[in-house]
């Protein structure tokens, strides 16, 4: 037997810069709790204030879900954690079934934690961001695993606590790197670390050198990128292994160089590139820049473009990176739960998954995501994604 439900979304009142989001989310002096159930529904989505009639099983299941951000409700709410609530819901919406749907309780937690009791009905708490956060709410959750969604520095609680780490860290990045530059070494070729004359060996250059000699593969180390212009039979593949930025900048901009003289040069780095301020987007194509890195959409892939279509008829805006990390860290754990709402955290090993912007491939213990992206800067201005 079926029922029909009046749904009523609240989407569409999400938009990217989300300043009118907080009162249909946080509306006066009620608590900043919303408690919304995302109900099976047709392939479209409807803006708020238009209903729609929707089958629904009489027994239908329920996920219940506990999501803690940061919203700032109070304040000027933060844009960027309304982007990432906005792809949960997407995400919520894409695993909802005649059989199944999803509830979720959000909480702004800068206005304080949920409960014990509430976090005790849960079967997946997303949340919160902080580490102090996380900490302050090991207590209240009874056991119940915390996915976290951001913060590298939980990762340090996985091992103590039954706490999982969604983002990949820097290590998983140095050691697909290492990985990286294995599968491209060439008779002739040279590795070479890159690193300013005043700098002692951090813990990247440390984990750098390990998994090197572990590999079995050859390096020396320079601050001088030129010093090795014409010496090297094949291509000379420089390893940045530096934490200083304005040297990571100059040497990427000499490596440009060195190539457009005719060299064959190529760079690898974890994803600190990416996040340089002062160095042009260009210099990294002409250094045939390799990175690992945790999240990126690659804008030709087919659901990337469905996706970022489904969006801007929804927010009349563009998806940004904000929004596809909520959507495929609930598309991938909201998928593991239902298989086995009790066991799901036993299941994160065997099954790995290809999100939009980020993947899932979680080491033995389950806690902790050890996928990373290849991205590989071409010449014609154009990156590719490896695999």
């Amino acid at each position: 037997m079926k029922r029909y439900l009046i749904a009523t979304l609240i989407l569409s009142v999400l938009l990217p810069l989300g300043a009118s989001a907080q009162w249909y989310l946080f509306p006066g002096s009620r608590p900043k709790q919303d408690s919304t159930s995302v109900k099976p529904r047709s392939e479209s989505f409807v803006p708020i204030g238009l209903e729609e009639e929707i089958p629904v099983e009489e027994e239908a299941a329920v996920t219940r879900i506990s999501l803690i951000l940061p919203f700032r409700s109070s304040a000027t709410p933060n844009a960027n954690f309304l982007d990432f609530y906005s792809g949960v819901l997407i995400a919520a919406n894409s695993l909802s079934s005649g059989e199944r749907h999803y509830e979720l309780s959000v909480f702004d937690s800068t206005e304080g934690l949920p409960s014990g009791e509430t976090l005790e009905k849960s079967d997946l708490i997303i949340g919160p961001v902080s580490y102090d956060d996380v900490q302050r709410i090991l207590p209240r959750a009874h056991g119940k695993f915390i996915v976290s969604p951001l913060d590298p520095k939980v990762a340090t609680l996985t091992d103590r606590h039954n706490i999982i780490q969604a983002p990949s860290g820097w290590e998983a990045q140095v050691d697909e790197l290492v990985r990286w530059i294995g599968d491209d070494l060439r008779g002739g070729d040279a590795v070479v670390l890159l690193q300013s004359a005043e700098e002692k060996g951090g813990e990247m250059t440390s984990r750098l050198a390990l998994k090197l000699g572990e590999a079995a593969i050859p390096y020396e180390i320079t601050s001088t990128p030129s010093s090795k212009e014409g010496l090297v039979q094949g291509t000379c593949r420089f390893v940045i292994a530096s934490e200083n930025d304005a040297f990571c900048s100059a040497a990427i901009r000499e490596i440009a160089l060195m190539n457009i003289r005719g060299g064959r040069n190529a760079v690898y780095s974890t994803s600190k590139l990416r996040s340089l301020g002062d160095l042009e987007v260009e210099s990294l194509h002409a250094a045939a820049t390799r990175i690992t890195a945790t999240y990126y959409a690659d804008p030709q892939d087919l659901e990337v473009k469905r996706f970022s279509d489904k969006y801007r008829s929804l927010f009349k805006g563009d998806p940004g990176q904000w929004v596809y990390q909520g959507y495929d860290i609930m598309k991938y754990f909201g998928s593991v739960v239902e298989k086995d709402p009790d066991y799901w955290h036993e299941e994160l090993a065997a099954n790995p998954y290809r999100g939009l912007q980020t993947d899932f491939y979680f080491d033995g213990s389950g806690k902790t995501n050890t996928a990373v992206r290849r991205l590989r800067y071409n010449a014609n201005n154009t990156i590719s994604i490896i695999r």
